[in-house]
């Protein structure tokens, strides 16, 4: 997990400690707080939304309210911005798929290819990338009902109520199913299905159409490098020294006007 602290930074510290002659001591743990939490606030729900929008193309709802807040304490006046690190369903963590984005380099490994390398038929340390007939949504994410078909379709799922038995039914509308796919190991047995021999496709997820097949997804055993785009501590420490000065300020005031 990546995150931050926000308090009061030295340069907005200065401008803060002008005004504090006047102000009850009393009044200054609650009103650091206060400002910390505000300012932590902006961070996690306009700037760097805004942010990502400007460096991610069509980020997700998901992605733009990935980040939690931990408010500041009188005791402890610092609030803290991290990256959730739960899932929906078992899904993919933000941080899993922010983290490249913001240190730079490889990405983790990903639910699905978990099932795929569990069901045999992904290597260890190899990744699965989008192929040329995948379908996408507008922010270039297989939906997980397509992805359920395809680690259902090649017996990969986790969940063993959504793979298919060995009955003759099942094995006839495994081999009639849209989707197959294609491993590097031979000699072993793969989605349910021992291989011989190696195929002459390249290693991937195939989707049948009439008597063509399109890729869906590719196998590939070099790991997808990011460089940094999202730039999360530069712009939460703008942030604060912009705001602080300002939400401690009105931090001080209504607490004196109660």
């Amino acid at each position: 997990m990546f995150d931050l602290k926000i308090s009061g930074p030295r340069s907005a510290g200065a401008e803060v400690a002008r005004s504090l002659r006047d102000i009850p001591a009393r009044v200054l743990p609650y009103a650091a707080s206060t400002a910390a939490t505000r300012t932590a606030q902006h961070i996690a729900r306009v700037a760097l939304p805004d942010e990502m929008r400007r460096v991610f193309t069509g980020p997700t709802r998901w992605t733009l309210n990935s980040l939690r807040i931990t408010p500041a304490t009188k005791d402890k006046p610092v609030a803290r911005v991290a990256v959730k690190d739960d899932a929906p369903n078992n899904g993919t963590r933000p941080e899993n798929y922010l983290l490249p984005q913001v240190e730079g380099g490889g990405r983790k490994e990903k639910r699905f290819e978990r099932s795929l390398r569990y069901g045999g038929l992904l290597p260890q340390g190899w990744r699965a990338m989008p192929g040329q007939g995948a379908k996408l949504d507008a922010s270039g994410n297989f939906t997980r009902g397509e992805m359920q078909r395809i680690l259902t379709a090649t017996k990969t799922a986790f969940d063993p109520a959504q793979r298919k038995t060995n009955s003759a039914r099942s094995r006839r509308n495994a081999k009639n199913a849209p989707y197959f796919g294609v491993t590097p190991f031979v000699g072993r047995f793969v989605g349910g299905t021992y291989r011989t021999d190696k195929s002459r496709l390249t290693p991937g997820v195939y989707r049948r159409e009439g008597r063509s097949i399109k890729p869906v997804l590719i196998f590939t055993a070099a790991q997808p490098v990011y460089r940094q785009r999202l730039d999360f501590t530069g712009v939460a420490e703008r942030v604060t020294l912009e705001r602080y000065p300002a939400e401690f300020d009105r931090a001080v005031r209504e607490i004196l006007a109660r």
